[in-house]
């Protein structure tokens, strides 16, 4: 019988406590002391890890596996199907997780997971596609009626999750679209939101994961909470002038327009020479019987720019006003 190395032990223990958040350094070490019999104390080391670890995917699925090999097959299941819905591309996990479901007899929810595991297997998926068509046949002479079928995992989010977690800019890429959203365009935007998210709590000081949550939560149709997050960055970086422009159309859409006023003047005094903002500015006011101060808007983006067909047709609709329907205090 090979001598135990207690020495390697030892690392392998250092590594996951003082590096709690590593899921590598928590799967080696159960992987470890299940090669050396000891499975119940790679449980032990397993579900340690799983409370510190920031994405336990992989714990999930060896713990699975070694609960499996114990007989659990139920407890076994619920822990592959955690590792499945944090990893949901991984074709290794799903495949897993149909033939332990169909060990413990859950043989239409093992059919599905099988289907879910040749869709993403590629090459890989020779492997399992024989045992499809045993499940899709022991369930047909079985004559039980198959499961009510589970939703797919969202696959795409996920990957958009890890996308956004990698590169934060992505999630304005994501909301550049118009026009209605579908339940799996929702889907993606909410797999942004959490990865901003899991970012912010990182580093809460970054204005422009702020700013990225707030235009996610404003497509979302959650205003208030992207007002919320417009102000935050806003708070930490209050000449973030596409920030306030943020603000500014929140606020509109709030029906804030004292707010959105306010906030375009102040866009318009960090870009005093961006002839939008004077023009904006000048709607805003006008469209709120502020006319004298629309009409200073206007003259500021004329002098900016003397060619502004727009400016002069704000300045136009303001002379035409009835008297009193125009003019401001």
């Amino acid at each position: 019988m090979r001598r135990h190395d207690y020495e390697k032990e030892a690392a392998l223990r250092d590594r996951a406590r003082t590096g709690p958040k590593c899921v590598h350094a928590h799967t080696e070490l159960g992987a470890w002391l299940v090669r050396t019999g000891r499975a119940a104390q790679a449980r032990e080391a397993l579900q340690e890890g799983l409370a510190a670890a920031d994405r336990p995917a992989r714990i999930h699925h060896l713990l699975g596996l070694i609960l499996a090999g114990a007989g659990d097959g139920d407890s076994a299941v619920r822990h592959l199907e955690r590792a499945v819905q944090g990893e949901p591309t991984r074709f290794q996990f799903m495949r897993d997780l149909a033939l332990v479901q169909g060990a413990a007899g859950h043989t239409a929810a093992s059919v599905e997971s099988l289907r879910q595991a040749v869709a993403l297997g590629g090459e890989a998926a020779a492997e399992v596609a024989w045992l499809l068509r045993i499940g899709e046949r022991a369930l047909a002479e079985s004559g039980a009626r198959a499961e009510r079928r589970p939703p797919a995992f969202p696959r795409r989010a996920a990957i958009v999750e890890r996308i956004v977690s990698r590169d934060p800019e992505v999630a304005e890429a994501l909301v550049a679209r118009r026009g209605d959203l579908g339940p799996e365009d929702h889907e993606t935007l909410r797999a942004a939101r959490r990865a901003l998210a899991r970012l912010l709590a990182k580093h809460p000081a970054y204005p422009d994961l702020y700013f990225g949550m707030s235009l996610v939560a404003e497509q979302l149709g959650e205003i208030d909470r992207a007002i919320e997050a417009a102000e935050k960055a806003l708070t930490i970086n209050p000449n973030y002038v596409e920030a306030c422009l943020l603000a500014v159309r929140l606020y509109q859409k709030s029906g804030q327009r004292d707010l959105a006023a306010a906030q375009c003047r102040r866009a318009a005094e960090l870009r005093p020479r961006w002839v939008d903002l004077h023009l904006r500015l000048g709607h805003l006011l006008r469209e709120d019987g502020r006319g004298d101060e629309a009409a200073g808007a206007y003259r500021r983006a004329l002098e900016i720019d003397e060619k502004c067909g727009e400016a002069r047709q704000g300045l136009a609709l303001l002379e035409a006003a009835p008297a009193g329907g125009g003019g401001g205090s």
